[in-house]
């Protein structure tokens, strides 16, 4: 359970923080079936639909302390200043918080079918 909840982490904090340091990429319905994909596959490999559920909510943990390091990786690793940390996790909350938002609901739908089908 723990490693399809860390794959799936990892596949969304890819996609969030692509969208977050590409402006140009954006949000496209591709995304959106993307997401659903891999959550309708990560369901699939889960026994019990409590099992889908904590995994997808573990998912969604993972994904923002994934892309919160992600994201100050340029200050761990000197390149920007100390003083800007605050700056830059500020200015990233909002639109990851709006990526959330936007994909819990298809993740969930996308849990709850892949579990349908597996029955």
């Amino acid at each position: 359970m723990l490693l399809v909840a860390l794959g799936w982490a990892v596949f969304h904090g890819q996609l969030q923080f692509n969208i977050l340091v590409n402006e140009s990429s954006g949000i496209t319905p591709v995304w959106f079936l993307l997401v659903f994909l891999m959550a309708l596959l990560a369901s699939s490999l889960l026994e019990e639909f409590e099992q889908a559920l904590k995994t997808w909510l573990a998912s969604i943990v993972f994904s923002v302390v994934i892309v919160l390091l992600l994201i100050t990786l340029p200050i761990a690793f000197g390149v920007l200043a100390s003083e800007f940390a605050p700056l830059i996790l500020a200015g990233s909350i909002q639109p990851m918080a709006t990526l959330l938002i936007l994909t819990a609901p298809i993740n969930l739908l996308g849990c709850f079918l892949g579990q349908m089908l597996r029955k």
